[in-house]
């Protein structure tokens, strides 16, 4: 499993919806402004003066929540 973060997944496994915030991180799930769970922007490891947007669904948020 490719992982930037302990808990996302890197950006280069992702669609470019994905990586820019507009679908879920983890499902790919077209994602609405209202019912997000917002990862901030991060860096891009491979080239960190570029940032990446993940935001999850609410039912991949919960399920992978480290709770």
């Amino acid at each position: 499993m490719c992982v930037a973060h302990p808990f996302l997944p890197a950006p280069t496994c992702l669609a470019e919806e994905q990586v820019r915030g507009s679908a879920c991180v983890w499902c790919g799930e077209q994602l609405t402004t209202g019912a997000v769970v917002d990862y901030g922007a991060r860096p891009d490891p491979a080239d960190p003066g570029v940032r990446w947007y993940p935001r999850a669904c609410q039912s991949c948020a919960q399920t992978r929540s480290c709770s």
